[in-house]
């Protein structure tokens, strides 16, 4: 047998304070989500706390490099392959292979990125730079001397900062 219900009265309750803080911290998360996403999108380095490593992983190849301000030749970059996978790196020249952990901040602006050498020629240093994503090119500006880190992506005679272009490695 139905049951029939009426309602005769409605009862507002207004929002506790706990009820209003998730409120504020899940529309401040909304926000960011959005911003991250238009950010990768849109093509600019905009990335988020866990994100940035995400975008980084992958196979990369340089497709344009300079030292001091001076271009590399086209036949140096021939054989130099970068492997990023979560916080590790593998830099592979020829058969030459240096491994390391990679540490990026994305609050930073630029974005940083912070290479600590593992295995091979940069075993036990740091070298610091700074890193941007667009789509599938990645730029990476170093400065080797491990003493600053550049502003810019730019290089300069009588510095020992190493600008590298890299494309995404197709499948």
């Amino acid at each position: 047998m139905p049951v029939r219900c009426e309602v005769t009265e409605m009862v507002v309750v207004p929002p506790t304070r706990a009820a209003a803080t998730n409120l504020k911290k899940l529309l401040e998360t909304a926000v960011v989500v959005a911003a991250i996403a238009w950010g990768i999108v849109a093509g600019s380095p905009v990335l988020g706390a866990d994100d940035e490593k995400a975008l980084l992983d992958g196979i990369w190849l340089p497709v344009a490099m300079e030292f001091a301000g001076q271009p590399f030749p086209e036949e140096a970059r021939q054989g130099i392959v970068l492997e990023i996978a979560g916080e590790a790196y593998t830099v592979t020249v020829g058969k030459e292979v240096d491994k390391g952990t990679v540490k990026v901040d994305a609050a930073a602006t630029p974005v940083t990125i912070d290479i600590v050498g593992v295995v091979g020629p940069n075993k036990g240093k740091t070298i610091l730079g700074i890193v941007a994503v667009e789509k599938e090119t990645l730029r990476v500006c170093y400065d080797f001397s491990g003493k600053d880190r550049p502003t810019e992506f730019t290089t300069a005679a009588g510095t020992q900062q190493f600008l590298v272009t890299y494309e995404r490695k197709k499948p």
